[in-house]
């Protein structure tokens, strides 16, 4: 699963921190594990290797941890700045994130899931 941290007009080290910070917290749960996502693209100039993809993350966990770390998500969310925005596998959330929409994001990610076996 990705999670994308947001920031509209914020520089790129200001979005990492935030999705370092999520992270974090993310880490909490009983998910596998999350790490920043790479891209094998490096900007001219720079040192080869894999760079990061600046506010993403890769979670890997099980289905039956969806819920638990949309609960984590949101609750991050509910103390950020009010332009941040998480998008997670396609479905965006913004500041403030209701249970409802909490709930449409698990059900429609765990419908993916279902069609996707």
């Amino acid at each position: 699963m990705d999670v994308r941290v947001a920031v509209p007009g914020a520089d790129p080290e200001s979005v990492q921190d935030l999705a370092f910070d999520l992270r974090r917290a993310i880490l909490d749960t009983d998910v596998d594990d999350v790490r920043p996502a790479t891209t094998d693209a490096t900007p001219a100039g720079a040192k080869s290797g894999a760079a990061l993809t600046v506010g993403v993350l890769v979670v890997t966990l099980a289905p039956t941890v969806v819920e638990g770390l949309m609960t984590v998500v949101s609750s991050w969310l509910s103390r950020q700045p009010r332009d941040v925005e998480i998008e997670v596998d396609g479905q965006r959330l913004r500041v403030p994130v209701t249970r409802q929409q909490r709930d449409e994001l698990v059900a429609a990610y765990l419908r993916r899931l279902d069609r996707e076996s």
